[in-house]
């Protein structure tokens, strides 16, 4: 008997995580994985326990100290020396670039390691079966997204490339790469910090499209929820529509469970972007007032030009639009008038009932706690 019971558990187990894979295999493909496939090469995909988790979590940790060594070197020669305006705002600008790309290596590990993308993935599944994410919308928002990552990484690996082309095809330096050639204490190691340098931007990059793609695949969700609620026809009867919209009740419960989740992810991060890309506009305006005197200048300042704007959309657009499809819910609602009319009495208490459940102004991913990125706060007109 004590055996069977044993077989039985055995079985129980096996089947459990034939259904976790399953289940898993179903998510990728929604989630990031193009990202998570650039994390997988650049040895910091963190997700799943054992030896290549291990080894990747040495990669990660060296990779982590060195970056904080340039980012310390890099701030001594800076501050122990003078420099003209321009030059120091552009020395500045790469500070504050490596220290935005190194806290976001940070969390970009720490949500791997304590498994809070993967509940969320999890939870999101539950709501809607990721109908939204599957429905033809979620698919084209999934592939421009992706071309966009992509673009967005080779154009951070060319930038880099050619700075250090043209590094090493100048004859003359400034005082500060002078200095910063002997970063690694001989000068013929300079390679080195290049590719640490492209290293943490890749990984910035990385975690900023964990934050789009994580919030656009919950936007895909509410914006699903909300076509099926306005085309929701609820004059096939009373039995029916009660039963569906306990169900829309259900979802939409579920939805908000999600929406707070992902809020409690990135909300930390969105505001330590926020605050990190404000100075970095400072010091962009600073030396592009020192050094455009031409087209030519200007087409030279235009990657630290995209970079702070990219900086500031990703963090910002992608909420803002959460925020407004979670706000619309409540008017589909309304505007369905099978719901409403003809009046019957229990079709119109569990509807009221739903109605209430959407005045939660709230929803979305928050700055720290204190203000919800919404579209009229980013362009600083009143809700």
């Amino acid at each position: 008997m004590e055996l069977d019971e044993v077989l039985i558990t055995m079985t129980g187990s096996n089947s459990n995580k034939k259904e976790q894979e399953a289940q898993t295999a179903l998510l990728e493909p929604h989630f990031a994985s193009n990202v998570f496939g650039l994390a997988r090469v650049m040895c910091i995909d963190l997700r799943r326990p054992g030896t290549l988790r291990i080894f990747n979590g040495v990669v990660t940790s060296v990779m982590f100290f060195l970056a904080t060594y340039t980012i310390g070197y890099n701030i001594r020669i800076t501050f122990l020396s003078r420099h003209l305006s321009a030059e120091l705002a552009s020395q500045l600008l790469i500070i504050l670039w490596a220290i935005q790309s190194l806290i976001s290596m940070g969390f970009l590990v720490y949500w791997q390691l304590y498994g809070h993308l993967s509940e969320f993935r999890t939870k999101l599944a539950l709501c809607q079966s990721l109908r939204g994410l599957s429905s033809p919308r979620g698919q084209k928002y999934e592939r421009r997204t992706n071309r966009f990552f992509y673009f967005t990484v080779f154009l951070t690996c060319s930038v880099t490339v050619v700075l250090a082309a043209k590094y090493h095809l100048e004859e003359k330096h400034t005082k500060f790469q002078e200095q910063q050639s002997y970063i690694f204490y001989y000068p013929t190691l300079r390679p080195l910090y290049t590719l640490i340098t492209t290293y943490l931007y890749i990984v910035f990059n990385m975690t900023l499209f964990v934050l789009i793609m994580y919030t656009n695949s919950t936007y895909l969700e509410m914006r699903y929820f909300n076509d099926q609620l306005s085309e929701f026809d609820g004059s096939c009867g009373t039995e029916h529509a009660k039963k569906e919209l306990l169900q829309y009740l259900e979802v939409y419960s579920d939805l908000c469970s999600v929406i707070r989740h992902l809020d409690q992810i990135f909300r930390l991060y969105t505001f330590i972007m926020i605050v990190i890309t404000v100075p970095s506009m400072i010091f962009t305006l600073m030396m592009m007032n020192h050094r455009i005197h031409s087209l030519i200048d200007l087409f030279l300042c235009m990657p630290t030009i995209g970079l702070c704007a990219f900086s500031f959309c990703a963090v910002t657009i992608a909420p803002a639009r959460l925020h407004d499809e979670i706000s619309r819910t409540k008017g589909h609602l309304c505007q369905n008038r099978s719901i409403w009319f003809p009046y019957r009495k229990e079709v119109y208490l569990i509807a009221n009932t739903l109605t209430s459940h959407m005045e939660q102004f709230d929803l979305g991913v928050s700055v720290w706690g204190f203000a919800v990125l919404s579209r009229p706060l980013i362009l600083g007109r009143p809700p």
